[in-house]
């Protein structure tokens, strides 16, 4: 981020720099033309304006570096908060799946001990049927018993 804005700065100088050199220059042969003396009062006040214009000119592309500096530093700053933002929502959702890891790993053993408890309920339920079977067969049998002797009496 740091090299375009410099970039940026050093051609903004130089732009300026070179704008100074051209009224410079073009003071120069306006002085030849004239056939003035190089030191007269009239050029040094139109090479001072000059300067000054350039001046100017390069106050306000230093004011505009400056904005455009404050700019980049301020998308910068939101970049980085958003950044922030970013890193705290992964942060959140890590939380949560490890969160969901354990809750699904004590589901699955949950299911797993469910299943020994209906293998030991179905292990019961085949005993106690074999048990009323016998018990049923006992049950027909005392009442043949109970009919046969009511008969024979």
């Amino acid at each position: 981020m740091r090299t375009p804005a410099m970039l940026l700065c050093v051609a903004l100088l130089l732009g300026g720099v070179a704008a100074a050199q051209e009224g410079e220059q073009a003071a120069r042969p306006r002085r030849a033309q004239s056939g003035a003396t190089p030191h007269s009062l009239r050029d040094d006040a139109s090479f001072l304006k000059q300067l000054a214009d350039a001046q100017r000119g390069l106050g306000e592309q230093i004011q505009q570096l400056k904005e455009a500096v404050d700019a980049i530093r301020a998308e910068q700053a939101t970049r980085h908060d958003e950044q922030l933002a970013t890193d705290q929502e992964v942060k959140a959702l890590r939380d949560e799946v490890k969160g969901l890891y354990v809750e699904s790993s004590n589901t699955k053993q949950m299911i797993d001990a469910l299943k020994d408890d209906v293998a030991a309920v179905n292990s019961n339920v085949s005993g106690f049927r074999t048990f009323s079977g016998f018990f049923l067969a006992a049950m027909i049998l005392m009442l043949f018993l109970v009919l046969v002797l009511s008969i024979r009496r």
